[in-house]
């Protein structure tokens, strides 16, 4: 991957010593195939970020801020069978929104919100998930911006971006999603669209 892209997420990326290898209809991999386009449009829009120049660094924790939001909030009013036993060890919200007061901007609930929009049905929950957690594997890539800033104020405030690290997030996550039944991964693939299309959306109005 190009140092100079600002990746939104890293599809499939192993961490050291993870193997590649896993059955052919792990939900992570059904995931990965049917959201690589809406994927690649993503990192395409957010390629252009400096995340060492504060201007640009807000206006991409700004665009995270309401898909985060409003996807955490879904998660939240979802039945804990149909998530991760540590869902609550996983929200990155409160990161992000302290990080975005760190620097001075407000957040706006409305940036990026699907204003009115139906709840997401328990069956979604898994691709919701797979795309915000997805995006932590993309933010270990961008904390490696952010720390060489000059800026001081850029360099304090990124709790967003090195939330859970080393705690093994991601191997964990994969895992819980390999073990989703089969039957449930149509409604997952319209969970990871739905996710998509709200970063989407908050890109194009940022």
């Amino acid at each position: 991957m190009d140092e100079g892209q600002v990746p939104f997420a890293v599809h499939a990326m192993p961490e050291p010593g993870e193997r590649r290898v896993a059955e052919p209809r792990d939900l992570r991999f059904v995931l990965r195939d049917a959201t690589d386009a809406a994927h690649r449009r993503l990192d395409a829009g957010f390629a252009a970020h400096d995340l060492t120049r504060r201007a640009d660094y807000v206006a991409f924790l700004s665009a995270m801020s309401g898909p985060f939001w409003q996807i955490e909030g879904w998660l939240d009013g979802i039945e804990a069978a149909f998530l991760p036993t540590d869902w609550p060890v996983r929200r990155r919200f409160r990161e992000l929104r302290a990080d975005l007061e760190g620097l001075g901007l407000a957040f706006d609930p409305a940036a990026g919100a699907e204003s009115g929009a139906e709840r997401p049905s328990e069956a979604e929950a898994p691709g919701l998930l797979y795309v915000l957690e997805g995006s932590r594997l993309g933010g270990q890539v961008l904390l490696r911006q952010v720390v060489t800033s000059i800026d001081p104020q850029v360099r304090a405030n990124a709790r967003f971006l090195s939330h859970g690290e080393g705690q093994r997030l991601w191997p964990s996550f994969a895992a819980w999603l390999g073990a989703r039944p089969a039957e449930g991964h149509e409604a997952a693939i319209r969970g990871a669209h739905r996710a998509f299309a709200l970063f989407a959306a908050a890109q194009s109005t940022g």
